[in-house]
């Protein structure tokens, strides 16, 4: 397990990492978002630069503390693509990595644990809610207004 660095946040990726900027033409839109990414310093990086950057595996030590900061405070966010992009992404990551950064792992894991609380407290609740609708089932009500509002996977 390699402890958390610090690290100079006024730095670019392609600093941190070693590696030389590409230039353009790219060849591809995903190329060239990943190159802007790469050469942003970290403390400037979008919400939309690090859910790429995680997707795709670049500095990931560097980039999921961000992203699990971002997740401990909104863990479902949609910053692309639909609700949860994000934390999808992070998920994704290779074992190798979690097991050579358990301190993320754990922060992680923190915050699915909440999130799984959160859904089970809810969950608590849905039974309530669903008696709306067999109470309203249970008045005069007419057959093609009752089709209109019937939920879909509810039973005739």
């Amino acid at each position: 397990m390699k402890p958390r660095r610090t690290f100079d946040e006024d730095r670019t990726l392609n600093v941190l990492l070693g590696w030389k900027a590409d230039q353009p033409p790219y060849p591809t839109s995903l190329v060239e978002r990943g190159s802007i990414a790469l050469a942003t310093p970290l403390r400037n990086l979008t919400n939309e630069q690090i859910l790429l950057l995680v997707s795709q595996g670049f500095g990931l030590e560097y980039v999921v503390p961000k992203a699990i900061s971002i997740l401990a405070e909104n863990p479902l966010i949609g910053v692309t693509f639909y609700d949860g992009d994000l934390l999808e992404s992070c998920l994704k990551v290779s074992a190798e990595f979690w097991m050579e950064h358990h301190d993320l792992w754990i922060e992680l894991d923190g915050i699915l644990r909440s999130l799984d609380q959160t859904m089970s407290d809810i969950g608590k609740h849905r039974a309530h809610f669903e008696s709306a609708w067999e109470a309203w089932s249970r008045q005069d009500t007419s057959t093609i207004s009752r089709r209109k509002l019937r939920p879909a996977n509810a039973g005739i």
